[in-house]
């Protein structure tokens, strides 16, 4: 079985890379055959080698490649990230024992590539992990990138635009080092490519961190950026298998390249403080946006398990949560403990997530008061006390079945579900 690369184009004044690809038909089943891969870029990158704009394409192939085991066919590859997709594969491998591993790359051509100069960048979601990121790396004035393709689908302009204007209102910002990229990096693959994985989360588990990472090649070569950092969104204490980690990201190399991940050391409580304390210290206001549900109507829904989470840690900190893009709702309190009923569903990382907060609750003396001091007091006093050993896994046989079943509806009826999705707005 075999995935061949025939050329690489750059259109629109040289800001979209499109690849012209084939494969066999033993594994057509994988690919959308009328969306290929392409990356849009929000500059002109068409000086950018061969040898590097091809890793955009092979970040998202190669995963693919390794997990349904056919061979993939190029010209010419830069030398350090040959080498670091071969320590991938062993990631992987080590990350899925349970799966058989295999698909080989290759080449005609190996290239060494070297930048000159040392630039910083983050990728920036606007979410918890990335704002830690950039209070910490402010003083180098990184570039910032935001893709459109990964957290907002390509479809969903009114998202993407609303995205881009809060970009506009944060003054921290420095718009001229604020790129924007446009990728359908989670719509070129079929279906079938999510059935590779458990739990059929092939974004989350497996592709996230490469992709991501791998359309900032064209920008790195163009802007001189060595320094990369993607923003962790868990620690060392985490051990499940997640697309995006330091075993991942930092073998993401090309050129001269080094990239982190970032923020790894720290909780999301320990982030949440590093915000508050860098907009007290500071004249920057700062609007998280943690949240993409379909009924936001501002930075986030104010409702959701990740909402409530981010408003919890930022109450313990001491801090309004208004002000920094939450609108609280009157039954928060009553919101956070239907997270745990019976009819819960909590994973080991929705868990460990929980157990944060619930030690970071338990190291502190005051929290800002959102109408009743005594009330909440005990509130708060209930959540430290709940023991969530007892709740992780509950129902996880049955949510993950009508899981399954939903995905594969929606898969094979996607207009039905589009006007689902219409009507229930």
């Amino acid at each position: 079985m075999k995935f061949t690369l025939h050329s690489i184009n750059f259109k629109k004044n040289g800001e979209k890379i499109v690849y012209d690809y084939s494969y066999d038909h033993k594994i057509k089943a994988y690919f959308n055959l009328n969306n290929p891969l392409y990356v849009l870029y929000d500059q002109d990158v068409s000086q950018t080698p061969l040898s590097l704009a091809i890793i955009p394409l092979l970040a998202n192939i190669m995963p693919i490649s390794w997990f349904v085991g056919f061979d993939v066919h190029i010209d010419e590859i830069d030398e350090t990230f040959l080498n670091s997709l071969n320590i991938l594969k062993e990631q992987f491998i080590k990350f899925h024992p349970n799966k058989k591993i295999g698909g080989i790359l290759h080449t005609n051509k190996i290239v060494k590539n070297e930048f000159k100069e040392e630039n910083t960048s983050l990728l920036f979601s606007g979410g918890l992990d990335s704002w830690d990121s950039l209070t910490r790396h402010y003083h180098k004035d990184p570039f910032l990138i935001s893709i459109h393709g990964a957290d907002v689908a390509i479809n969903d302009t009114i998202r993407w635009n609303e995205f881009k204007k809060f970009n506009t209102e944060e003054k921290i910002i420095n718009q001229s080092r604020l790129f924007y990229v446009e990728s359908n990096l989670r719509e070129f693959y079929t279906y079938k490519v999510d059935l590779l994985v458990d739990h059929l989360g092939w974004w989350g588990m497996v592709q996230h961190g490469m992709a991501l990472l791998g359309v900032l090649a064209p920008l790195s070569y163009k802007h001189n950026i060595t320094d990369i950092n993607i923003a962790a969104s868990a620690t060392h204490e985490v051990s499940y298998s997640w697309g995006s980690s330091p075993y991942i990201d930092e073998n993401m190399k090309w050129a001269n390249t080094h990239p982190k991940h970032d923020g790894y050391q720290f909780k999301r409580t320990d982030k949440t403080d590093n915000v508050v304390n860098f907009a007290n210290n500071s004249e920057f206001k700062i609007k998280l946006r943690v949240c993409y549900a379909d009924k936001r109507t501002g930075y986030n829904c104010n409702v959701c398990h990740k909402c409530q989470r981010t408003i919890l840690s930022l109450i313990l900190a001491g801090a309004n949560p208004k002000n920094y893009g939450f609108k609280v709702p009157n039954n928060f309190y009553n919101l956070i403990f239907k997270n745990f009923g019976e009819d819960c569903v909590m994973t080991k990382g929705i868990k460990y997530q929980w157990r944060c907060i619930q030690d970071k609750a338990a190291s502190v003396d005051s929290f800002f008061v959102l109408q009743n001091f005594e009330n909440e007091k005990e509130d708060i006093k209930r959540f430290i006390a709940l023991d969530l050993d007892e709740i992780v896994n509950k129902n996880e046989a049955k949510v993950i079945q009508h899981k399954r079943r939903n995905f594969l509806l929606i898969q094979k009826f996607p207009h039905l579900y589009n006007l689902y999705k219409k009507l229930k707005k």
